[in-house]
């Protein structure tokens, strides 16, 4: 008998002991136990069957088998009601079992406590609408940036359920643009505008009118037909008429994007994934689990490092070029490490004869320029300009005013500096690609427009000048000179392994102290 389970014998008194005086079997008396003792401990009466442990409801996964052998495992769960009553079942489907009775539990678990949000039906391409329409604390030009960083990822998987996504999906997109992400103009996508437009006009071998495309449309289609024209798939015979042009005889080979190209992609893609999994609309972030592409390193020992910056002898070849240049003075503020904003902000009336104060910039967003404010507190700033500065600032305004008494028009010190002869304001495309031009005509290495900037804050550094200070001149963190804007020349390295043991390179003993 198991311990705590003795039966409480009937005394020989009481009576329906067996030497009761009427003679009579005494009737069986059910026996009593402890109120703390299990029913599973509990001995069996005769002739009934043991109590049974009570098992687990099983979870109401089911396992399918597809015709090429994948398994899968799939669970519906009531999730609530729908607008007509009825009941609301979310069927969902998984690779293995583990992560199928894991999301089962965590679902179950969230419906009973009110807590669960319904996974968004939406497509990637929404979603990347959505998420672009709701960043409203961004500069335009920042929302500019993450659009074109989408659009990567709108056109390999915009038609897909955002819900749907997995990490192979991101990789996917990756190889993708590591090797055909840099599509030829004639191959836009099949579903824009521009593809709709060439379809319909290659089905009209003899040649369609701009009317009829604007009826077939209903809108003007003139900027699709003039990129269709630039990129060679549609010639204009005559007046208003356009046909596909005839196949080219090679064909364009597809090219990759650099993985400096493909990282910001990834990181906005994972922004926009991140978001809706903060709103409770996806369990989990599969973007962040895609490995970024790092440059490629090769092996040949005549490769030089793309430099980002420009030594002291560079730079002094470059400004020499810039003498006879009518915007000499924006290229020596670039030199001196101001923002391509900031230089095609800046405004007559906001320069004296003690600083040239930074309080605005231009940008450009899409095929348009807008003026806006600094990019951060530290940008707002005043420069005390040096004195070639200066004298080149004066010269272009003299300059500038003679070309307004020339056309007709009048001055203004509200006016920008950096501005044609017909008083045009430089485009930033522009500027840059005069940058260009003039550092190929000068035979220097090539670097980006940004790279001036860097330029100014290695050679400041190198200088021994405190880099809050350099921070400060510059308009950003000092943290951002050393780690981002800083760049080492072979004359710091050279001066750096001079210091350490000496210009003899250790041939000299050192001085021993006295024991």
């Amino acid at each position: 008998m198991l311990p705590g389970a003795e039966m409480l014998a009937p005394s020989r008194n009481s009576p329906n002991s067996a030497g009761h005086s009427n003679g009579r079997q005494p009737e069986s008396t059910p026996p009593i136990y402890p109120r703390n003792l299990p029913a599973q401990r509990r001995p069996s009466m005769p002739g009934t069957q043991p109590p049974t442990r009570r098992k687990r409801r099983a979870e109401p996964i089911n396992k399918h088998i597809a015709k090429n052998g994948t398994v899968t495992y799939r669970f519906q769960v009531d999730i609530g009601t729908k607008p007509d009553g009825t009941r609301n079942r979310q069927q969902s489907t998984y690779r293995t079992l583990a992560e199928a009775r894991r999301e089962y539990r965590r679902i179950t678990t969230e419906v009973a406590r009110g807590t669960y949000a319904k996974l968004v039906e939406i497509t990637a391409d929404e979603a990347c609408d959505q998420w672009l329409a709701d960043r409203r604390r961004i500069r335009r030009n920042s929302l500019e940036r993450c659009r074109q960083d989408l659009k990567p990822v709108r056109r390999r998987l915009g038609s897909k359920k955002l819900a749907q996504l997995t990490k192979k999906n991101g990789d996917a997109l990756v190889e993708w643009m590591l090797t055909e992400g840099r599509r030829s103009p004639r191959q836009p996508r099949p579903d824009s505008l521009v593809s709709q437009v060439a379809e319909v006009i290659a089905r009209h071998p003899d040649g369609i009118s701009t009317a009829e495309l604007k009826a077939e449309f209903g809108k003007d289609v003139h900027h699709c037909l003039a990129g269709l024209v630039r990129a060679g798939r549609v010639t204009r015979p005559r007046r208003a008429v356009y046909v596909l042009a005839p196949p080219p005889v090679t064909a364009v080979a597809p090219r990759g994007a650099k993985p400096v190209t493909v990282r910001p992609t990834l990181t906005t893609f994972s922004m926009m994934v991140q978001s809706y999994v903060d709103q409770g609309a996806l369990p989990r972030n599969v973007i962040a689990l895609v490995d970024r592409p790092t440059d490629d390193i090769t092996d040949n020992d005549d490769d030089e490092t793309n430099a980002k910056s420009w030594t002291m002898s560079e730079v002094e070849v470059f400004r020499a070029a810039i003498v006879g240049e009518r915007l000499a003075a924006c290229w020596l503020m670039s030199c001196y490490g101001m923002r391509r904003s900031e230089v095609l902000g800046a405004r007559w009336r906001r320069l004296d004869a003690t600083a040239l104060r930074v309080r605005r910039g231009r940008v450009a967003i899409g095929r348009e320029t807008e003026e806006n404010l600094p990019k951060s507190r530290r940008s707002r700033r005043d420069l005390p300009p040096p004195a070639d500065l200066e004298a080149a600032l004066r010269a272009l305004k003299t300059r500038q005013k003679a070309e307004c008494l020339a056309m007709g028009a009048s001055w203004s010190d509200d006016r920008l500096i950096a501005v044609h002869e017909n008083g045009t304001p430089v485009r930033p495309d522009w500027y840059s690609a005069e940058f260009q031009r003039i550092r190929k005509r000068t035979g220097l290495r090539r670097i980006p427009l940004k790279g001036l900037r860097n330029t100014s804050v290695s050679l400041m550094l190198a200088s021994g000048i405190p880099v809050h200070i350099v921070a400060a001149w510059h308009g950003h963190d000092p943290a951002m000179s050393l780690s981002i804007y800083s760049d080492a020349h072979p004359r710091d390295l050279k001066a750096a392994g001079a210091a350490l043991f000496g210009p003899e390179g250790g041939s000299r003993p050192r001085p021993v102290g006295k024991l």
